[in-house]
């Protein structure tokens, strides 16, 4: 069996048609290396999958000073007031501790912005601002030892630094709520199937459920998106299927604005009780319908966030979960 070849700073050059010292200064991200260069040799260190973060930290123990927040692959995240106040958050305590912050976005590929910022040293660690199953950006930080926070939690690692809201917890709560005040059949409103915080958030909304001894069938689900215009045709379904629904929970605050459109567009504001997670960006709806918010706190996420991850990069203990308080507001 033929032995594999390691792959090294040479084996690149060789590759790209450069030189050993042009590959180290484009890793290095210096400015007498051309874009167009330095995109060559990215190229070829990603197809022979050559990993140089721990030289490119180390080259002339140069640091960046910058935190890079890297947005999910979707366009209505910038958006979603959580994205909003979260970076605040992160902005303000980057600041304040001497870093800025970068953001990185490359459409429909999460993995490849995060590259590009480590591959050109142009961030000393990562925040990721969701988390999903199976996540090729994890997979990616993780495999080359980058200091990064995911906000959320990791199903699959228990080794990774993570920051995240007690979502099951919470949509339990929620749910419990809309049962007190007296709602017999509880519809749910999530995101996508793959996110952690949709499938906690169900999960919460299930234990109520059944505490409860409520009505459960699954045409009361909806997953989607998080975008308005699915909260819209979510709650279209939901009450094509379930005319004597009373109370809803909704999980994201895009999907909210277009359930409660929806709502209002058929003149039902006042026949179903909402329990919504990030009503408050949408405080003026609450004067038309029956809302209970859950505030998760996405400011507090962001600057706790940066600050555990600025820690990590001062060599400074932390603990690997944390968990952010939420408020249920009626």
């Amino acid at each position: 069996m033929e032995k594999q070849r390691k792959v090294t700073m040479q084996t690149v050059a060789d590759e790209a048609g450069v030189s050993k010292a042009t590959v180290s200064r484009a890793i290095g991200n210096y400015p007498d290396i051309s874009d167009s260069t330095k995109k060559k040799i990215y190229e070829v260190m990603e197809r022979l999958d050559y990993h140089p973060s721990a030289i490119a930290r180390s080259l002339a123990n140069r640091i960046s000073k910058n935190v890079g927040l890297v947005l999910p692959a979707d366009d209505d995240f910038f958006m979603n007031p959580f994205f909003q106040e979260s970076l605040r958050g992160v902005a303000k305590t980057a600041g304040k501790r001497g870093y800025d912050t970068l953001i990185a976005y490359n459409g429909k590929n999460e993995t490849n912005a995060v590259k590009r910022l480590v591959n050109s040293n142009k961030v000393d660690g990562v925040i990721l601002m969701r988390s999903v199953i199976g996540d090729s950006t994890v997979n990616y930080l993780r495999k080359i030892n980058f200091p990064f926070i995911l906000i959320g939690k990791s199903r699959e690692y228990n080794d990774i630094y993570t920051v995240d809201t007690d979502n099951a917890d919470a949509c339990r709560k929620l749910t419990n709520y809309l049962a007190d005040y007296g709602c017999k059949k509880i519809g749910f409103i999530g995101g996508r199937r793959d996110s952690m915080v949709t499938i906690d958030r169900y999960d919460g909304y299930l234990q109520s459920i059944r505490e409860n001894d409520l009505y459960f069938s699954f045409d009361l689900v909806e997953e989607n998106e998080f975008n308005k215009l699915n909260g819209y045709m979510s709650m279209k379904k939901l009450l094509e299927a379930n005319q004597d629904m009373d109370g809803v929970v909704i999980t994201d605050s895009l999907i909210f604005s277009g359930a409660i459109d929806y709502l209002s567009s058929v003149g039902r504001e006042k026949d179903i009780m909402i329990g919504a997670f990030g009503a408050e960006s949408n405080s003026f709806s609450k004067d038309k319908h029956r809302v209970v918010n859950v505030d998760v706190g996405s400011m507090r996420i962001g600057e706790f966030s940066c600050g555990k991850l600025i820690d990590i990069l001062e060599n400074k203990d932390v603990d690997l979960a944390d968990i952010v308080d939420y408020i249920i507001e009626d």
